[in-house]
């Protein structure tokens, strides 16, 4: 509550492919993308699809105890760093990440 602010990395080593091609998980080719940005509680027009998206996935946290105070969150992305490759950091929108087509 006093600082939002948050970072997600994740890398391909989380996956068969760096094992597979003989990368070190420090090596810049075995690539990871860092997301930086805050944390913040949805509000009450998003809640619905918050709860529908995490207990569709996660049923039994519909039933955690209510207690513990739990809130729905969104990370609301600032800043997108991909590391790929020698040479340092690629900068990436989040206008073009979020613009991309699967």
């Amino acid at each position: 509550q006093i600082n939002p602010n948050a970072s997600l990395t994740v890398s391909l080593a989380q996956t068969p492919y760096c094992k597979k091609h003989k990368y070190d998980p420090q090596n810049p080719l075995c690539a990871h993308i860092i997301f930086c940005g805050s944390v913040v509680k949805v509000n009450d027009s998003e809640a619905g699809l918050a709860k529908e998206a995490l207990f569709s996935r996660h049923p039994e946290m519909e039933s955690w105890p209510k207690d513990h105070n739990w809130f729905f969150a969104k990370f609301n992305i600032t800043n997108i760093w991909v590391l790929d490759y020698f040479g340092g950091l690629k900068i990436v929108t989040p206008e073009e990440y979020y613009s991309v087509k699967p």
